[in-house]
């Protein structure tokens, strides 16, 4: 880990497109798994939440590791907000 004053633009960009895949990484993983599974439409807003909270982790990382860490939280959260909504779906307050 450097503080990045001494990289050259080719070392910054590719040390940020090394944190970018770290934090895509596991949410392409559970996107693929989404479309796979057949949920076409939850794996397109799993992709574009996604990318967006990717794209943050990408930029506040210090280290591809912490950048890695990050997305697999990213992905579990993101995991667990669906397992949520198809709960509240399923199981409506009000009854017929």
């Amino acid at each position: 880990m450097t503080d990045g004053l001494l990289l050259t633009r080719g070392e910054r960009a590719r040390s940020f497109l090394l944190k970018l895949a770290g934090g895509v990484g596991p949410l392409l993983v559970l996107v693929a798994v989404a479309a796979v599974l057949g949920g076409e439409a939850v794996a397109v807003a799993i992709a574009v939440l996604g990318m967006l909270c990717g794209l943050v982790v990408a930029t506040s990382a210090r280290t591809v590791r912490g950048a890695l860490v990050a997305g697999v939280a990213v992905a579990a959260l993101l995991f667990l907000l669906q397992i949520v909504l198809a709960w509240f779906i399923t199981h409506p307050i009000e009854r017929d």
